[in-house]
């Protein structure tokens, strides 16, 4: 078995006969976080203009091809708090530099973009994410210079004190539940040095919905918070959502009883393979 096949042998392992694949979609996200704390991303006509100069489409068939789904939210769709009903900012490379322009950044700007140095399955290949967006932005005259540093350092460096502008990073769920996400991800208190918080993204609003949604036991209810929580994140736009990358895990045919994990886990209680049906070798 191969526990993390890479996104571009994904349709040759389909393809092969003596191999097979399981999938399920996982419970991620991968994302551009915009520090929320670092001019002029403090201004959302800023942020809302990223989004809409990001050719989100692109980065999926280049860089997850077949392993990844659109990402609008900070919640995976398999989620059962998930808003189906925000639409997405559009890719609208024009309107995205009206805003520039109403924002006073006419003239463009420079940032760092840190991209991280390991493979994960929510962004497979960091690298190439941070180049086609630096692409893609320099048409709105944003220049963006790569920056990385070993793995520990990165982590340090994006949830410590250094105002990093711009963040490729990602998260895989722990658990199932949106707080998880929403609030282990978004909430004030993960905007404090330390936390998971990249953005340094605190709205009062947003954070008083999902610390209200941690303590209701009616589901229901949950959910009306959280669908409210996603609004307001939509439209303040601290990140660019990227995808939500396809479990995947590549298997020779007789391998059998084997279920792959959406929250990533290998479990092979149950896992055999089965007996071999044509003649002895030699």
């Amino acid at each position: 078995m191969s526990a993390f096949p890479d996104a571009a042998d994904l349709p040759a392992l389909r393809a092969d006969p003596e191999l097979k694949v399981y999938e399920t979609e996982g419970l991620n996200v991968g994302y551009l976080a915009m520090n929320t704390h670092v001019k002029p991303f403090d201004d959302v006509r800023v942020r809302r203009a990223i989004n809409m100069a990001i050719d989100r489409q692109a980065i999926l068939s280049a860089v997850y091809v077949s392993g990844a789904v659109a990402a609008k939210n900070p919640i995976p769709p398999t989620l059962w708090a998930f808003d189906n009903d925000i639409r997405p900012y559009p890719y609208d490379v024009a309107m995205a530099r009206k805003l520039l322009i109403e924002a006073g950044l006419e003239n463009g700007l420079g940032a760092d973009i840190w991209y991280m140095p390991v493979s994960r399955p929510y962004n497979p290949n960091a690298r190439r994410v941070a180049e086609m967006i630096a692409a893609d932005l320099e048409t709105l005259g944003i220049r963006l210079h790569l920056r990385t540093t070993e793995w520990n350092a990165y982590r340090v460096a994006i949830m410590g004190n250094e105002d990093v502008p711009l963040v490729l990073y990602g998260w895989a769920g722990d658990n199932g539940d949106p707080d998880n996400f929403l609030h282990t991800l978004l909430g004030c208190t993960a905007a404090r040095p330390g936390g998971n918080n990249v953005a340094r993204w605190c709205d009062p609003e947003y954070d008083r919905l999902v610390r209200e949604a941690k303590t209701v036991p009616d589901v229901e209810e949950r959910k009306r918070l959280y669908r409210r929580a996603q609004e307001i994140f939509h439209r303040e736009a601290p990140w660019v959502p990227l995808a939500h990358s396809i479990f995947s895990v590549a298997a020779r045919r007789e391998v059998t009883g084997y279920v792959a994990d959406p929250l990533f886990y290998h479990a092979f209680e149950g896992v055999d393979l089965a007996p071999a049906t044509g003649p002895p070798p030699g």
